[in-house]
Order: structure tokens, then C-alpha cells, then sequence
């Protein structure tokens, strides 16, 4: 089997918690094995709201959105200073053009050269997660001394909405029960965006989630990808 597993692993995502949804478990299970982790978010998560709450209740809970990823990160075991957020428009990061999202995320390679990045998968329904797995695309292109593997991820509540569903995952990474409860753990720190069930965002959907995808893959828990490129 090859093993990409190994290098510096960038989880470069839309929203705070799609990191969690889409690849908590895997970053818990890195974690634990001492991979160096970072976590980049460009939109805050707070901004789509603005209709319906003025400016100094949407500043408070952009405040509170921070520690809160901060936190989900720790239950994951990813620090503080690894933690990379950006300024875009929640749900309207097309409102820029995908050039600064790209310059914005070739930045933080810059910085810290990863080894495969774990982004958001091409057809899923969200705007921002779409523009994000672009802008990666552009950013991990091949170079004489650059060769980013690049892997898209599975967000419950989002990926599989578009139907007929191009999600057809490839690529799966066993992880242990205990990760996919630090992973249902970190989600739940983001108290406004965790859901009850049938939810797909919720405790028992995600460990079902967690468990069906071990029974492809012949382990009894574990987390889908695609595969976007590998680069040996």
C-alpha cells in the first residue's frame, strides 16, 4: 500500500466545522501517530447570517466561532498556532475572485510545504466548498519542487445533495472508535452547527457515517476520500 500518509497534512476547508465533518476522524487518528497538522478555514461561518442579526451579535459570534474551532481542533489533537483562518464571505466566497482564494492558500503552503492536502470534493453542493477544491487544484499544481498529494473529502449535509450524485469515494482511511468519537466530540463544540437526528450533522448519523464506511473497506471504522492526485 502507498503510504501518504507520513508528511505534513494541510486540511484546507470552506467553513469551520468541514474540517470535522469531512476528515475529524483521519486528523484525530494523524494526530495520535505525531503527523504534523494544520488546519486552514477561509470563510468564518458567521457572515450568511447577516439578515438576520445585526452587526455587534454577528461580531460576537465570530468571536465565539474562533474558540470554538480552537477547541474542536485541540479535541483532534491539532494546536492553536497550526489553525489558519481568513476573512471570506460565509456561503459568498465567489463575491471574490477565486485568484485571492488561490494566493491566500498558496500563502499557507508556502509556509508550511505540506505533503497532501485534504480539501473539499469538486460537485458538492455548497459554493464555497466548490471554489475551495479550485483554488486547491490551481495551488497544488506539479512543479520540479513541488508534488502536494491532494484528496477531496466527504461533508454529511452537503456532498451527496447534488443528485445524481458524483460521489463515488476511492481512497479510505481506517481509523479507531475512539477518533470517530473525538471526531463527534469536536463537532459538537460547534454548537450552531451540530444537529439532532436523522441529521446528517448529528452524533448517531456521523457515527453511521463512520461505520458504513468501514464495512466498504473491510475495517470497522473509518472515513471516505476521493482521490484528486497522488503524486509518488
Amino acid at each position: 500500500m502507498i503510504n501518504i500518509l507520513n508528511g505534513k497534512i494541510l486540511a484546507f476547508f470552506a467553513h469551520p466545522d468541514d474540517e470535522t465533518l469531512g476528515a475529524g476522524a483521519t486528523l484525530s487518528r494523524l494526530a495520535r501517530q505525531g503527523s504534523e497538522i494544520h488546519v486552514a478555514i477561509p470563510a468564518t461561518g458567521v457572515l450568511a447570517r447577516k439578515n438576520t442579526k445585526n452587526s455587534s451579535i454577528a461580531e460576537g459570534d465570530l468571536v465565539k466561532l474562533r474558540k470554538d474551532c480552537i477547541k474542536a481542533q485541540g479535541i483532534l489533537g491539532i494546536p492553536a498556532e497550526n489553525i489558519h483562518l481568513g476573512n471570506f464571505s460565509d456561503n459568498e466566497i465567489d463575491k471574490h475572485t477565486l485568484l485571492d482564494l488561490i494566493k491566500w492558500l498558496e500563502n499557507i503552503i508556502s509556509v508550511i510545504k505540506p505533503d497532501v492536502i485534504f480539501t473539499h470534493h469538486r460537485f458538492c453542493t455548497n459554493i464555497d466548498h466548490q471554489y475551495c477544491h479550485e483554488a486547491a487544484v490551481v495551488a497544488t499544481r506539479p512543479s520540479k519542487n513541488s508534488h502536494i498529494a491532494l484528496i477531496a473529502a466527504e461533508i454529511p449535509s452537503s456532498t451527496g445533495y447534488l443528485k445524481p450524485s458524483c460521489w463515488d469515494p476511492n481512497f479510505y482511511i481506517e481509523v479507531s472508535e475512539k477518533d470517530v468519537r473525538n471526531k463527534i466530540k469536536a463537532m459538537e463544540t460547534y454548537k450552531n452547527e451540530s444537529r439532532l437526528d436523522p441529521h446528517p450533522r448529528s452524533p448517531e448519523v456521523l457515527n453511521a457515517i463512520a461505520k458504513v464506511r468501514g464495512s466498504e473497506s473491510g475495517y470497522m471504522w473509518a472515513e471516505a476520500f476521493m482521490v484528486q492526485k497522488i503524486l509518488i
